[in-house]
Order: structure tokens, then C-alpha cells, then sequence
């Protein structure tokens, strides 16, 4: 159970990490247009941003970045239940309610794949800001 724990934590985290690249990113826009940042998630207005752009590399990791997303948004707004019976031969995992109310299971597993996905993506939109 502390090893899923970690998991989910970890990955919230490194999502954190991920929003802080993008307000990096959103910074510099911000300064060269000399516009105020709005209320709106991160990761919309740097969407909104760089519409203009048609950058195919931007567009990629737009859709790598929703990739993580939908299992980043599940933990972080419908987490429900866990499981990890290791006499059960199955792998420890998460329940999270979906918006339309349908529930998902996520594994150990799933979310490990998911924390690398994020610190390589996150590393990419490091690189935008250099």
C-alpha cells in the first residue's frame, strides 16, 4: 500500500513540475506580448498561446501532455478507492470516478509508466524555455 501511495504522490508531483515548466514557457509569451496571464488552467492558456504558432513539435507535445493528463485529472479529482492485496496475485491499483460517473482502475504499473512520460515530457518544455 505505501508503494502505491508513493506512486500517486509521486506522479502529482510531477505533474507540479510539469505546471511550473509551462508557467515558465507562459512567462516568456506573456513578456514578448506583453499580455497578463488569465485565470484559466495552465495548460489551456499555454494552449491558447501557441495556437497561432502551428508548430508541429508544440502540437505533439500538446497531445503527449493530454496523454498523462486524463490519469493525472482522475487522481487529483476522483480518486476513490485502492487495492493491493499481494496474496491476490494482482497488481496494487487505484479506483478513480470518472466525469461521466463510470469508474477506472489504474495500476501500479500504469502510473509508473505514467511518471516517466511526465519527467521526459517535462523536460521537454524545459528545453522550449532555454
Amino acid at each position: 500500500m505505501r508503494d502505491l501511495m508513493a506512486t500517486v504522490g509521486e506522479l502529482l508531483l510531477l505533474w507540479g513540475f510539469l505546471e511550473t515548466a509551462i508557467r515558465k514557457c507562459l512567462a516568456v509569451i506573456h513578456t514578448a506580448e506583453g499580455k497578463p496571464p488569465t485565470k484559466a488552467p495552465v495548460l489551456t492558456q499555454w494552449r491558447h498561446a501557441e495556437a497561432d504558432g502551428g508548430d508541429r513539435r508544440l502540437e505533439q507535445l500538446f497531445a503527449d501532455i493530454e496523454e498523462v493528463a486524463t490519469l493525472r485529472n482522475c487522481l487529483a479529482h476522483g480518486l476513490s478507492s485502492v487495492s493491493a492485496n499481494p496474496w491476490r496475485g494482482e497488481e496494487a491499483a487505484v479506483v478513480c470516478v470518472m466525469h461521466d460517473g463510470s469508474r477506472r482502475c489504474f495500476t501500479i504499473g500504469e502510473m509508473q509508466e505514467a511518471k516517466d512520460h511526465l519527467h521526459v515530457t517535462t523536460n521537454r518544455v524545459h528545453d522550449l524555455v532555454v
